[in-house]
């Protein structure tokens, strides 16, 4: 009895795309290593211009996906921080990340906002609340 195997074959074009992008993404992540990415460093320079920039709505920031060459944070508001208030501050926001990133190199920070409560509610999901859900606390507003 013979057993046949069938193999897919994979778009060439596709895999040379994939590549690229691991290529891209390792030059990244051996070039923060090699000038030695202050993880700490950044962490201590970034939160309390988050905790500022929220003015008291933060809840939580959490640290979720982290490899050698990003940092990504999560900012956990609570329910009296409205859109408005974010669309108001997105300008300040984008200016506190951009500055770190032209210090240390493109794509070293990226901050996502979510509702403490919609993480919170296992109900509810989405990608932003996934990673939020599944980080670690690194900030912890404390009790009034």
């Amino acid at each position: 009895m013979e057993s046949h195997k069938t193999y897919q074959a994979i778009n060439p074009v596709e895999l040379a795309k994939i590549s690229q992008e691991l290529i891209v993404k390792n030059k990244t992540a051996y070039k923060h290593l090699a000038t030695g990415l202050p993880v700490q460093q950044i962490l201590d320079e970034i939160i309390p211009q988050l905790i500022k920039l929220y003015k008291g709505h933060v809840v939580q920031i959490v640290q979720f996906e982290t490899d050698l060459s990003c940092i990504n944070l999560a900012v956990l508001f609570d329910d009296s921080y409205t859109k408005e208030m974010h669309q108001a501050k997105m300008g300040k926001i984008h200016k506190a990340i951009n500055s770190i990133n032209d210090k240390y190199g493109p794509d070293t920070l990226t901050v996502i906002n979510c509702n403490y409560r919609d993480v919170q509610d296992s109900n509810k999901n989405s990608s932003y609340i996934y990673k939020a859900r599944n980080g670690t606390v690194i900030w912890e507003q404390e009790e009034k």
